[in-house]
């Protein structure tokens, strides 16, 4: 037996506990090891029934991502759902602890369920932009109806066993947690001496009110509107478990799982979570005998939201002397002598110590470590953001200049300057980068900020990223120079009336760029190009790191996976074919960095796959 399955024979029931660290996820090992257990239960005379508990704090959080990012190896979930629901010896699972997306499709395969009150039931699909799959979306509007099973999979959300419209889901509901796996032993004889049940193999207790069910389907309907994706599919999969027997209602949720997995939203949204998880795993916390402080205190006027997220996670509010560590809102304002965190509310990272970026939209934090950080500090910091619940990227320092967010930002604006001095006006650049995803395009957020302050930001920049400062002829010195200097004053890149942005009249059209590159594209180019300066220097550990970084600190939308994992999807080629085109028009910007040729001549991309060689319009996306 797998050292993932712990079998054990009790009287004429096989126990096979999930054993796996982290969460008993379900990986190929353990799929295959249930898989054989069940045959092998079918085979032996003395066994009864089966029973399918997890060992540790839960029954299963469902499939490795790493593994769904990758492609699944057989056998599939679904391959193991088929065994379950098909074997000859009842199988009844055992719920306790976290029961999550493809753990739960496992217990609803099984002839009966026992669970503790407490226990978390999740189908959390959906924020992956994929639909619950392996027999999820048929079983379980058939055992609760549609209503509930719909609210579960649109919403992700979890859900506790002891909630009573969960009530026909199970057997039994046991209040003490070391009760399950005897109620669920005494459930599998009880199945095993009785008949069979065609009702356990194919339920329809929540089909008993076609209206009712009907009803909730349009109702959802109607509230979706045109929503496709994968809301839409989910809609359309409970809507055919009512229409379609179980066995074909099961062959078309498989033809709509897949092709929401194979959804560059889909692959985007794994791809980050991704990203979080190895981001999260600071060096730092791994340090032997680095004791990180036992409080972390607040000093000086923080962003009121984040003061009140950080005191909530357990820092210590202003006016309590009594922490080891403080993350310091402005110089001197920390006591005298103490730990601190150096708070970056704009002005940059310095180049020594510890610093910290939070940006509130994205929650998402840039840790600065540089030389004199101890690694308890950067540990007990990174801490107390996950208790807050705010996603962490680790940038070195010096390398990572005023904070890579901060350079990958300035970058975006120098490369918009340059395609306005090109000819471009202020709304084509914007409309490219708002085709990348970005929330708030270049030229808009230099109104935003005000363009005196966009200059001296970029004045600032200009070193680090080896560009010239800006011209005192170019797009933002003459703006400035004739009082647009932004939404404040009503004129910047655009005119700002009340009822919002708008072309100047000034402005032309039509411009065009080297090569035929579009604006997207260039834009693309001059991120990619930046991310890889940034992990050439160290300043970033992974590739998944920058996309991160563009999330938090550009606003790029989730939905695109970030810069590299758009140039892999691209493909890399591509991308360097735009960056050799540009780089006449601002050489440290587009002049391709040595690493992307590489990775091209080595046919690989950043995430451990070759680029793509097909030409996919970045917009389509």
């Amino acid at each position: 037996m797998s050292d993932t399955v712990q079998r054990a024979q009790i009287g004429g029931v096989m126990v096979l506990r999930l054993d796996r660290p982290v969460a008993n996820a379900l990986v190929p090992q353990m799929r295959a090891a249930l898989i054989a257990a069940l045959d092998e239960a079918e085979a032996e005379e003395a066994c009864d029934a089966v029973v399918i508990a997890g060992a540790g704090r839960g029954f299963s959080a469902g499939l490795d991502l790493s593994e769904d990012a990758a492609g699944l190896r057989a056998p599939g979930i679904e391959d193991l759902c088929r065994a379950v629901a098909g074997c000859a010896r009842p199988v009844v699972a055992a719920l306790h602890g976290e029961v999550a997306g493809a753990g739960l499709s496992l217990a609803l395969a099984a002839k009966g369920r026992v669970a503790h009150e407490g226990a978390r039931l999740s189908l959390p699909e959906i924020a992956l932009a994929r639909i619950p799959c392996a027999g999820a979306t048929q079983r379980l509007p058939r055992i609760l109806g549609a209503q509930v099973a719909l609210e579960m999979m649109l919403s992700g959300r979890v859900v506790q066993a002891g909630e009573a419209r969960l009530r026909p889901l199970f057997d039994r509901v046991v209040v003490e947690e070391a009760e399950v796996e005897a109620a669920a032993l005494a459930l599998a004889r009880t199945l095993a001496a009785a008949p069979p049940d065609p009702a356990r193999s194919d339920p329809r207790r929540g089909l008993s009110d076609p209206r009712g069910y009907q009803r909730a389907i349009a109702t959802v309907r109607a509230r979706m509107g045109q929503a496709g994706g994968a809301a839409g599919d989910i809609l359309r999969a409970v809507e055919a478990a009512q229409l379609l027997p179980l066995a074909q209602g099961l062959d078309f949720e498989a033809v709509l799982a897949e092709e929401c997995a194979q959804s560059r939203e889909a692959r985007a949204l794994c791809h980050l979570r991704l990203a979080e998880g190895r981001a999260r795993a600071l060096p730092e916390m791994h340090v032997a005998g680095a004791r990180g402080p036992a409080r972390i205190g607040l000093a000086g006027a923080l962003p009121a939201a984040l003061a009140e997220r950080l005191v909530a996670a357990g820092a210590v509010p202003g006016g309590d002397e009594g922490a080891d560590l403080w993350i310091e809102a402005a110089p001197g304002a920390a006591p005298a002598g103490a730990a601190r965190v150096a708070f970056d509310s704009g002005a940059g990272f310095g180049r020594e110590g510890l610093w910290l970026r939070v940006w509130p939209g994205a929650a998402m934090a840039e840790i600065g470590v540089g030389p004199g950080a101890a690694a308890g500090d950067v540990a007990a910091l990174a801490r107390l953001l996950a208790r807050a619940r705010l996603g962490v990227v680790r940038t070195a320092l010096p390398q990572a200049g005023p904070g890579a967010g901060r350079v990958l930002a300035g970058a975006l604006d120098f490369a918009a300057l340059a395609l306005l001095r090109a000819g471009l006006s202020p709304q084509e650049v914007d409309r490219g980068a708002a085709a990348l995803g970005l929330a708030v395009p270049p030229c808009l957020g230099m109104d935003d900020e005000g363009l005196d302050a966009a200059q001296a930001r970029l004045v600032a920049l200009a070193a680090w990223l080896k560009m010239p400062p800006p011209a005192p002829d170019g797009p933002l010195a003459v703006r400035i120079a004739r009082g647009a200097r932004g939404r404040a004053v009503g004129r910047g890149f655009y005119e700002h009336p009340p009822e919002g942005p708008r072309a100047r009249r000034d402005d032309g059209a039509g411009g065009a760029l080297p090569g035929r590159v579009g604006v997207a594209g260039a834009l693309h180019a001059v991120l990619v190009n930046t991310a890889e300066r940034l992990l050439a220097a160290g300043a970033l550990a992974r590739p998944g790191d920058a996309d991160l970084l563009a999330i938090g600190a550009l606003g790029v939308a989730r939905d695109r996976g970030g810069p590299l994992f758009a140039a892999d999807d691209r493909g890399l080629l591509a991308v360097l074919g735009d960056m050799k085109a540009l780089a006449p028009l601002a050489p440290p910007l587009w002049a391709p960095q040595p690493g992307i040729a590489a990775r091209v001549r080595e046919g690989q991309g950043y995430f451990r796959r070759a680029g793509a060689a097909g030409v996919a319009v970045l917009s389509r996306a």
